[in-house]
């Protein structure tokens, strides 16, 4: 009996703890679900937020597409303005030699023009010498018209009056370019093409400008003229030999640095321009000097306005 009863209060002591964990893990998965509930709604509320985004996003990338557009369209007529202003400038210095030239052949067709032919009247009156009846008259009148040639209206040159100058005319010389355009052109070409190599094979030397000098030209107090020293890469500028002188440009990199500044190294002046991007118009000449080069002559930049 004692064997029973023990066995009965062990199965009621195991059903109550099966019953009270069943409670607990009731509660637990209530605890789990009311956390997967909230976990859902912060999820749909982000969903939510992202497609906002990617609506608004969306809706913006047209603006900026179409600006990128617009901007690469403007950058392309910047240049093509740019190249326009340089054929009219080149134009213009044509037109001018040109304009001379026509004025000096004007000069020498109004002196020939003073030079005229003798007239017919002129002709019949000296010629009329020659109907005299007197036979020996006539041929008096006759050496003495072909010795003066006052019948052909040609009077001969005195000491107060020079002989007038029948030389044929020719075309006033064109002026011989400069001595940097030919360098400058190739160097030119080679910029717009971003072609570095040739920039390479053009380089003489390569220059920055001396410490020493930088800190004069950021007090204000140098005197002299800039200095620049010899720099195995990296450099700011490059040396161009031709017509035996020596012609200064800033490297690729350096120009385009010139479109946002424009620093007085009194190596360059500067000229606004409507360009889409710096353009050397004519560069500095340097000289060497020892270990250093000297700048004798300040080059041009045009820079965009």
């Amino acid at each position: 009996m004692e064997f029973i009863f023990s066995g009965i209060a062990i199965l009621l002591s195991l059903l109550s703890f099966y019953v009270a964990r069943n409670k607990a893990s009731k509660r637990t998965l209530k605890e789990i679900l009311a956390k997967n509930l909230e976990i859902q709604k912060k999820l749909d509320t982000l969903q939510h937020q992202v497609e906002n985004d990617q609506k608004r996003k969306g809706s913006a990338t047209p603006i900026v597409n179409q600006a990128e557009v617009n901007s690469t369209e403007m950058s392309i007529l910047r240049t093509e303005v740019g190249y326009i202003r340089r054929g009219q400038q080149e134009n213009s210095q044509k037109l001018s030699i040109h304009g001379q030239i026509l004025e000096s052949l004007k000069e020498k067709q109004s002196t020939s023009d003073s030079v005229k032919a003798p007239s017919v009247e002129s002709f019949r009156q000296n010629f009329s010498t020659f109907s005299e009846p007197d036979r020996s008259d006539k041929e008096t009148t006759t050496f003495q018209s072909l010795g003066s040639k006052s019948w052909l209206g040609i009077e001969k040159p005195t000491q107060d009056q020079p002989a007038k100058d029948f030389s044929s005319i020719q075309d006033s010389p064109v002026p011989p370019p400069e001595p940097y355009e030919q360098v400058a052109q190739q160097y030119q070409d080679a910029i717009d093409r971003g072609d570095r190599q040739t920039l390479r094979q053009l380089q003489f030397k390569e220059l920055n400008i001396t410490s020493e000098c930088e800190d004069l030209l950021v007090r204000g107090s140098i005197g002299q003229a800039t200095k620049l020293e010899v720099v195995h890469g990296g450099g700011s500028y490059m040396v161009i030999s031709g017509e035996g002188r020596y012609w200064l440009f800033p490297t690729a990199q350096t120009l385009d640095s010139f479109s946002l500044n424009q620093p007085q190294k009194r190596i360059f002046d500067y000229e606004r321009q409507f360009l889409s991007k710096p353009v050397v118009k004519k560069p500095a000449e340097v000289r060497e000097d020892g270990e250093s080069w000297l700048v004798i002559m300040q080059g041009l930049i045009i820079v965009p306005d």
